[in-house]
């Protein structure tokens, strides 16, 4: 497992040296920041002066529209809202995530996560890691995600820095992010109109991995979903 962390490490560590575009920077910890073969929901949120929260970017496998669209505060009982407050990192299951904050709620009842980790970076940011594992309980796995939160911190503070040089806008840089080999290999059975679950069966992964990954697929085509996948190559 340590041998998995660091390679996880070395990726996330090299990603956001290139201080990408923050949809960019989620798309990628989304896909590499669990240390198994799964697919998260990360959400990044600015907290305001006045200690309102705005989640500003989602990305992953969550139906995650509402996360941008919630009024959150600095003094509710939310993980979100505590690792801001505490400026320490979170963690939360499903199982008892209500009992232990009274004021969460689920924008996506349907997303299959087990486990969530919600870490401050500084006073102003907070990231958010949805998990379909409980990773809880893995050995060093609070020391790794110390290790990312000092990525990250790094990283928001390359783009505080690149915005003061006045470099080109975020909208300018942020390309289409090419699509990674196990992306291709399922946007190539999409297009011949096979099943996420014939797609699972062929290439040796689970269905709901497929599906959490075509969903990252549509999103980095601009696409709506099969029909217009189909329409569009």
């Amino acid at each position: 497992m340590f041998q998995r962390y660091l390679e996880r490490i070395q990726a996330i560590s090299e990603f956001l040296a290139r201080a990408p575009h923050p949809d960019q920077a989620l798309d990628f910890l989304s896909a590499h920041i669990s240390p198994i073969d799964e697919v998260a929901v990360v959400s990044r949120a600015v907290v305001d002066g006045d200690g309102v929260i705005r989640v500003e970017n989602v990305q992953g496998f969550s139906k995650h529209e509402l996360m941008t669209k919630a009024s959150l505060h600095i003094s509710q009982q939310r993980p979100i809202s505590t690792a801001a407050r505490t400026q320490k990192i979170v963690w939360a299951r499903r199982e008892t995530v209500k009992d232990d904050f009274p004021d969460f709620m689920h924008f996506d009842e349907e997303t299959p996560w087990a486990s969530s980790v919600t870490m401050p970076i500084g006073l102003r940011f907070v990231y958010g890691f949805g998990f379909p594992s409980d990773l809880g309980t893995w050995e060093n796995i609070d020391k790794y995600f110390e290790t990312v939160r000092s990525l990250i911190s790094i990283y928001e503070s390359a783009l505080e820095l690149k915005n003061a040089l006045g470099s080109r806008s975020f909208i300018e840089e942020s390309e289409i992010q090419p699509l990674s080999e196990r992306q291709t290999k399922i946007l190539d059975l999409l297009k011949t109109g096979k099943t996420n679950k014939e797609i699972a069966d062929a290439i040796g992964y689970s269905e709901s991995l497929v599906r959490h990954e075509t969903m990252i697929i549509y999103k980095k085509l601009r696409v709506s979903g099969r029909q217009q996948l189909r329409e569009s190559v």
